[in-house]
């Protein structure tokens, strides 16, 4: 494998210029100062990522997953952030500290989904609902044999996770609904014919529609970690002002299992 140095940077995102009778910020070969008010938050993102502005259609169900996926009251990320607060840290180190929490089993999910949605729809070229159907069949059965779960399907916190289901009507009215949202559903119809209902979470329903909005499988949790940054800071800055100190597991709380020192 070849090195590279610290010269020679090539990127085709963005361009400072500065030269005395201009000043501007080149993205993706629109000026900066033109976007400025002019596009929003999503639109931005969606710039950024695939090199070129969204339809407005992908821009409102881009804008609807980053809302989705802001808050979830206080769970592991902004519970980090909550405690970085209570220990006097800044605000950027807490945001950070929550964003390092999530991984494969918190947080994860979806880009597992997202993957295998990815395998199976490119893999099979037509996409026809009998087809999606023998494959969502194929991966219940698969998962079944292994004694694995889906991932992007159940959640601790509810029943049914409210968010998926509201999630993929907004791209079904914005006619963003391809071929991953339409599998993601046959595999959640498939696994209550099965036996057991397991409805999608935010997980799966942010693999489905990141996918069917033309982005690749390995960007999936940035779709989470974006929007629930703010959220980290919101919980960061709630806690700051009730004044906690130093949260922490009490003592008797916590069950010592190692050996004890020699009586003498």
């Amino acid at each position: 494998m070849s090195t590279s140095s610290m010269q020679g940077w090539q990127t085709g995102i963005s361009e400072v210029v500065s030269d005395g009778s201009d000043e501007e910020v080149i993205v993706r070969g629109h000026r900066l100062s033109d976007l400025v008010g002019s596009i929003g938050f999503a639109e931005m993102m969606f710039l950024l990522l695939a090199g070129r502005l969204p339809t407005p259609a992908q821009a409102r169900v881009l804008d609807a997953l980053m809302v989705a996926s802001m808050e979830h009251g206080i769970a592991p990320p902004s519970m980090i952030s909550r405690c970085f607060a209570s220990y006097g840290t800044t605000i950027q180190a807490a945001m950070a500290g929550g964003i390092l929490a999530f991984g494969d089993i918190m947080g994860g999910a979806g880009e597992q989904f997202a993957r295998l949605l990815a395998e199976a729809v490119q893999g099979g070229g037509e996409t026809a609902d009998a087809t999606l159907a023998a494959k969502a069949r194929d991966i219940v059965a698969a998962a079944r044999q292994q004694s694995a779960r889906i991932p992007g399907f159940g959640i601790p916190l509810h029943g049914a996770d409210p968010r998926a289901p509201k999630m993929l009507a907004v791209a079904r009215a914005e006619d963003i609904h391809g071929p991953h949202c339409r599998l993601a559903e046959l595999i959640e119809a498939e696994l209550a014919a099965a036996g057991r209902a397991v409805p999608m979470n935010l997980d799966g329903v942010s693999a489905a529609v990141i996918l069917d909005l033309g982005f690749p499988w390995q960007a999936t949790r940035l779709f989470l970690l974006t929007p629930r940054s703010v959220s980290m800071a919101a919980h960061f800055l709630e806690e700051q002002g009730q004044q906690t100190r130093w949260r922490h597991l009490p003592a008797d709380e916590i069950d010592y299992t190692g050996p004890q020192p020699d009586a003498g």
